[in-house]
Order: structure tokens, then C-alpha cells, then sequence
């Protein structure tokens, strides 16, 4: 189910591309999937509204739609929230 995250071994910080390391932007991950909050790629202002949020790195949570360009809807804690198509992109993700 998880085969397009690749492996879960090796670990991504702020979208290095290494091959294999798993993780995604949340725009680009599998839909219906609980995934794994690895790190936000943004400055202070993102990084605080995120937390806000209570999106920050190791957070558990259920992507319910996503696709490119638009916003990502995802299930956190019992609450549903919609995030725009640039922050979506800037949340990096694995499999929970």
C-alpha cells in the first residue's frame, strides 16, 4: 500500500533528494494513507502556523483527498482541515 513512499530506512530533511529516502510532500502522497509528519520546509511564520495547527514533526494523521494544484484535505486528531496547494507542498511526509 505504502510502495510509492520507497524505502522507510533512511531519513530526508528539507527535500533532499536521496534516492529511496521516503519521503514526500503531503500534495504528492497517497490518498486515504496515514502518514507521518517528517518536517515542514518553510520559514518561522509557516513552521508557527503549522504548529498552531498541530501539524509538526511526528504527528500522525490520515490524508483524505490530494492532488496537484489543489488543496489537501486531512484528518487530524477528529478535526478535518484543509491546506492550500503551496503550504501542501512544503509539509514532508512518510508512512505512518
Amino acid at each position: 500500500m505504502f510502495g510509492c513512499f520507497g524505502k522507510r530506512g533512511g531519513r530526508c530533511w528539507r527535500g533532499l533528494n536521496r534516492p529511496n529516502c521516503g519521503v514526500l510532500p503531503l500534495s504528492r502522497a497517497p490518498q486515504g494513507c496515514r502518514i507521518r509528519v517528517e518536517g515542514i520546509d518553510g520559514g518561522r511564520q509557516l513552521c508557527a502556523r503549522m504548529a498552531a495547527l498541530g501539524i509538526y514533526p511526528g504527528v500522525e494523521m490520515e490524508l483524505l483527498c490530494a492532488s496537484c494544484g489543489s488543496p489537501c484535505l486531512i484528518k487530524l486528531r477528529g478535526s478535518t482541515l484543509s491546506l492550500g496547494a503551496g503550504v501542501s507542498e512544503k509539509i514532508l511526509v512518510t508512512a505512518a
